[in-house]
């Protein structure tokens, strides 16, 4: 817990620092030389590598299967685990306000997975709000990373009995794949249509 909230803070603040960088970039001119003091230089360096861890947990699947082996993250043994976490994470209809919140705990992967429960519902509002976040994360892989997260706990799938997971639903499953496949689809082209605008 503590490492996580270490990480979201510095995540706040390399964000904040990144975005008064960019502030600064469009208040100037143009320069070909940028100096900045050391103190922020080590500041940046800091944040970039606490960017880069949480951005590889942000992606980390909660499933992963290799050859014979499969693993779990921590979010995903917790899920296993903890009945009553379980319990508060996964609801059989999700609203935006449950993505806000979630994203306001900077639960990104969470956030990501109520909105995969509400496609096709609500696809326009889905893909624009996921595409939003692209500038900043690579949202095809986090929408993979939550679906492989919280598609296989979620209790209208699977019940856990003596901690393993026993697939009931492969029908529901299914599609919330078929759901993730096409968001993901849907970003990689709002991607080339920005590429091609620029």
């Amino acid at each position: 817990m503590k490492l996580y909230m270490q990480l979201k803070n510095n995540m706040c603040g390399f964000l904040w620092v990144l975005l008064l960088g960019f502030s600064n970039v469009h208040a100037q001119e143009v320069a070909t030389e940028t100096t900045i003091p050391a103190e922020d230089a080590i500041v940046l360096l800091e944040n970039e590598e606490n960017y880069k861890i949480w951005l590889e947990a942000l992606e980390e699947p909660g499933v992963k299967v290799e050859g014979n082996t499969m693993s779990f993250s921590f979010e995903a043994k917790k899920l296993i685990a903890d009945v009553s976490y379980r319990n508060s994470v996964y609801k059989s209809d999700y609203t935006f306000e449950d993505v806000a919140q979630s994203l306001k705990s900077m639960e990104l992967q969470k956030a990501f997975w109520q909105m995969i429960t509400m496609y096709p519902n609500h696809k326009q509002e889905v893909v624009n709000y996921i595409f939003a976040y692209d500038q900043v994360i690579p949202t095809d892989k986090v929408v993979s990373a939550a679906f492989y997260t919280y598609a296989f706990f979620d209790p209208q799938i699977t019940e856990i009995v003596e901690g393993k997971p026993n697939v009931l639903r492969p029908d529901i499953f299914e599609a919330y794949l078929k759901n993730t496949n096409e968001i993901m689809h849907y970003i990689k082209y709002l991607r080339e249509q920005g590429a091609i605008e620029k």
